[in-house]
C-alpha cells in the first residue's frame, strides 16, 4: 500500500512555501550580519533580497511563490521594487 503524506504536515507546509522559507532565512542571516557588521551593509543586502523576491513575483507562478502572491502579480512586484530601491537609496545615504 503506498502511503501519501498529508497536506497539513509541517513538511508539506514547508514545500507549499518554500520560497518564503528562504527568504525568512536569507532575512534571519541578514539581521545578523547587520548586527555584527553594519547597519548599512544590512540595508542593502535587505535591498537585494526585497529585489529577488520581486524578480522571483514576476517569474514564478502563483502556486510557486506561495504567500508571497497577496495581490495582482503587477502590483506586488511594483510594491517589492519601490522598497528595494528605497531601502537601497537610503541605506547607502551618508549620514543618515
Amino acid at each position: 500500500m503506498i502511503e501519501r503524506r498529508t497536506p497539513t504536515t509541517l513538511a508539506a507546509a514547508f514545500q507549499r512555501q518554500a520560497v518564503l522559507t528562504v527568504a525568512l532565512c536569507a532575512l534571519g542571516a541578514i539581521l545578523v550580519v547587520a548586527v555584527v557588521s553594519s547597519a548599512s551593509l544590512g540595508g542593502l543586502l535587505l535591498a537585494i533580497l526585497l529585489g529577488v523576491l520581486a524578480l522571483l513575483r514576476a517569474v514564478l507562478p502563483v502556486r510557486a511563490v506561495g504567500a508571497l502572491a497577496v495581490r495582482s502579480r503587477g502590483l506586488d512586484v511594483a510594491v517589492l521594487l519601490l522598497l528595494a530601491i528605497s531601502l537601497a537609496v537610503l541605506s547607502s545615504s551618508p549620514n543618515l
